[in-house]
């Protein structure tokens, strides 16, 4: 579905993605952990045409993207939540989670925004409260739930635990593993959180200042803890 072939991203004169290449198939859930600055962000912002320039192949459904602008790529079937969230602050959770129609490919019936919210148990009696009322864990289930508004192929996640409690970040993995596999989205994490991108995915990818140097299931991960000792620790 997705293929990264040896791209070269930058900020200016800062060359931050080295020849990286990784890819993820129909419906395949691939974590990517780093440490901060690793280029996870970096990553995730080349494949949407966010910001970075980037050198290199990136395709989608065997389509080369180019220069396809990131809008488009969100109608292709490509959605980004970023590190941020971006919720709007003076909308409701309901009229956030409405605004995910305007990504929508043409011909696509939208998902009905009640049943969306119904499947995040504690949005549920949050729907008519704005976004500046919400806790930074609430606010990370509805950037979640506006993907899942858009009918993505493929989701690509951005450090989604960061600043959360524990009791939110096992909600949030049972709510992006139900999601993929009801729906058979494909999703792409980038982490720092083992525990949570293990739960949540089937393969992994290390990547340490901008290049990948680990690639694999979660077994091969388990049997080389030296990438873990070298490349993770804090």
């Amino acid at each position: 579905m997705l293929e990264v072939d040896n791209i070269d991203a930058f900020y200016g004169d800062s060359h931050i993605l080295q020849g990286l290449s990784l890819s993820v198939g129909d419906g395949e859930r691939v974590a990517v952990l780093g440490r901060n600055g690793a280029g996870k962000s970096t990553l995730l912002k080349s494949i949407m045409n966010a910001d970075p320039r980037v050198c290199g192949r990136i395709a989608f459904d065997g389509k080369d993207l180019g220069s396809t602008p990131n809008f488009v790529r969100t109608r292709m079937g490509l959605c980004l939540v970023p590190e941020d969230r971006r919720i709007f602050s003076h909308l409701t959770v309901r009229e956030n989670l409405e605004m995910a129609r305007y990504a929508l490919p043409c011909g696509v019936a939208p998902h009905d925004v009640d049943e969306v919210i119904g499947r995040f148990p504690i949005l549920v009696p949050l729907a008519d409260r704005f976004g500046d009322q919400l806790s930074g864990g609430q606010q990370q289930l509805v950037a979640v739930a506006r993907a899942l508004m858009a009918r993505p192929k493929l989701m690509l996640l951005d450090e989604p635990t960061e600043g959360l409690a524990p009791i939110i970040v096992e909600e949030l993995v049972q709510d992006v593993v139900s999601a993929c596999e009801n729906e058979g989205i494909g999703l792409l994490l980038c982490e720092q959180n083992i525990w949570f991108a293990r739960q949540c995915t089937q393969q992994v990818t290390v990547i340490d200042s901008g290049s990948i140097v680990f690639s694999g299931d979660w077994a091969g991960f388990d049997a080389h803890p030296e990438i873990k000792n070298k490349y993770l620790a804090m």
